[in-house]
């Protein structure tokens, strides 16, 4: 079975939960399909402005390139601003060919609740007809714990 591994990062959190569960599922051929990005607060800020105003021109590549059909698996991975995934979520989800009848697992990340997130997350993928097969929340003031995360990970089947 091939999977791809989808994650949005600003902070690199995400990114080390993505990496993470890639790792200890070695059994499996996963793809990563980062969209990540990096700088100081205001250049963040200004990054968070454009995707509100649904301005996607600086990860257009890597939207284009976005094949899912391929994936018996589809791993997506956001991190939460204000209760909720970034508009990217909603974009690369538009992006996506018809996942219906995929099956998904999605995660967010999260410094103090993050539970709108998934059920966000959650919510859209259904409703695009695709299964989403296990969800988590991973949370963590400060960093978010790897060996929480490996637990997850180690109950995942597909």
């Amino acid at each position: 079975m091939k999977a791809l591994m989808i994650y949005f990062t600003m902070g690199g959190r995400t990114k080390k939960v993505a990496q993470t569960i890639v790792d200890a599922l070695p059994q499996y051929d996963i793809a990563y399909l980062p969209f990540e990005f990096s700088g100081n607060l205001s250049e963040k800020l200004k990054i968070v402005e454009k995707f509100n105003n649904r301005d996607f021109s600086m990860m257009e590549d890597t939207l284009n390139s976005l094949d899912s059909e391929k994936y018996d698996i589809i791993f997506i991975g956001m991190p939460t601003y204000g209760n909720l995934p970034p508009k990217v979520f909603d974009e690369i989800l538009e992006r996506m060919k018809d996942i219906k009848d995929k099956k998904i697992i999605i995660f967010s990340t999260a410094r103090f609740t993050g539970e709108g997130t998934v059920e966000y997350m959650k919510s859209k993928i259904e409703a695009k007809g695709a299964k989403v097969i296990y969800t988590q929340n991973f949370r963590g003031f400060f960093k978010i714990s790897t060996k929480k995360v490996k637990h997850f990970a180690k109950k995942i089947r597909f």
